[in-house]
């Protein structure tokens, strides 16, 4: 008895875990009276209140971090999974997370998260880490490019949205949902939700400088890294765009570097030429930079950089698609001459 006495204590002192709180199912009428609203007055007119069969959940509950906010802006580190400091460092002031729900009363759920910038260079590079990242923009699991806003993409349940300040990331969920239909429904939404929101979104559509000077001739499509600082692992240099192409089976990048006048292009490009390895050559008005550049266990790419007034340009080796261990006659098939990005650095500049 004194045995059972003690276990029963044992258990009552044990704390008692509340249940999991049941997935968001939304009424069948959850959209019948137009949808929710968003109670933040510097965001409200950013969301649709309703499209494509979703509304902005009538329960309301969005979250707001960052300037003239209840939340702190250091709140997104929770949201965005351990990342705030990326979007920290490109300079973001402001982050809204709302939620839209199925009027037909289904589980499916989509959330938004708006972020605003300091700056359209920021936010634009945001967008590039998102579609781009690390990756390569020819691989068949790259978002497709949607038209809408400055510049949109549409992933396997999510999608991207730049303009001027702004950045929006957008998720399709249904945990109910396979794979297949689940692509299939959020395929159907997503886009009307992207450009709604691309045409409500204030700022400039057109891309940074650096972003718009790329060529776009055999440019793969949303293939563009723009990046704040560093370029080609120069410290301090400040950011770029690098584009990524594809002509036939040949692969390569280009760079572009815009700057505020002549003196400033001059001093990158001799930034370049001071690196370990570095040479000038002749071949272009004001001389050419060839350099070598390797990303992390990549093998070392190819660069030749030369400028035209305040830009400068860049020709490399897409390190994408290089092996460890390839032969001369395995890299040549793939990648540019000395010569041939010479050429295309010329033709890049005098198009510019």
């Amino acid at each position: 008895m004194l045995a059972l006495a003690t276990l029963a204590g044992c258990k009552e002192d044990e704390p008692r875990r509340a249940p999991p709180p049941p997935p968001v199912v939304a009424k069948a009428d959850a959209c019948a009276s137009g949808g929710g609203k968003i109670s933040d007055a510097a965001s409200a007119s950013l969301f649709p209140r309703a499209v494509g069969g979703f509304c902005l959940d009538p329960n309301g509950g969005e979250k707001v971090f960052g300037e003239g906010a209840s939340l702190p802006l250091d709140g997104i580190c929770d949201m965005f999974d351990g990342e705030c400091e990326i979007y920290k460092g490109f300079n973001v002031r402001r982050v809204v997370e709302a939620r839209y729900v199925d009027g037909s009363g289904t589980s499916a759920t989509i959330e938004v998260h708006l972020s605003k910038f300091a700056t359209t260079d920021g936010a634009y590079a945001m967008f590039t880490k998102r579609v781009v990242g690390d990756g390569d923009p020819a691989d068949e699991a790259t978002p497709r490019a949607l038209d809408a806003g400055g510049a949109a993409a549409l992933g396997l349940g999510n999608s991207y949205l730049w303009r001027g300040l702004y950045l929006a990331e957008i998720t399709y969920s249904d945990e109910s949902a396979a794979e297949a239909a689940l692509k299939s429904a959020s395929d159907k939404v997503l886009p009307l939700l992207v450009k709604d929101m691309g045409e409500k979104l204030p700022g400039e559509t057109s891309l940074p400088a650096a972003a718009e000077a790329l060529p776009k001739e055999h440019r793969l499509s949303l293939g563009i890294r723009y990046v704040s600082k560093d370029i080609l692992g120069v410290t301090g240099l400040g950011g770029g765009a690098f584009g990524y192409y594809r002509d036939g089976a040949k692969r390569y990048r280009v760079l572009a570097v815009q700057r505020d006048d002549d003196d400033q292009a001059k001093d990158t490009l001799a930034s370049f030429a001071k690196q370990p390895g570095a040479s000038k050559e002749k071949g272009i008005e004001g001389g050419i930079v060839r350099l070598m550049h390797r990303e992390g266990d990549s093998p070392a790419t190819e660069w030749v950089l030369a400028r035209k007034g305040k830009l400068l340009l860049g020709v490399g080796d897409e390190s994408r698609v290089l092996l460890p261990g390839m032969t001369a006659e395995e890299h040549a098939s793939i990648s540019l001459s000395r010569e041939e990005k010479t050429s295309r650095l010329r033709k890049a500049l005098s198009g510019s």
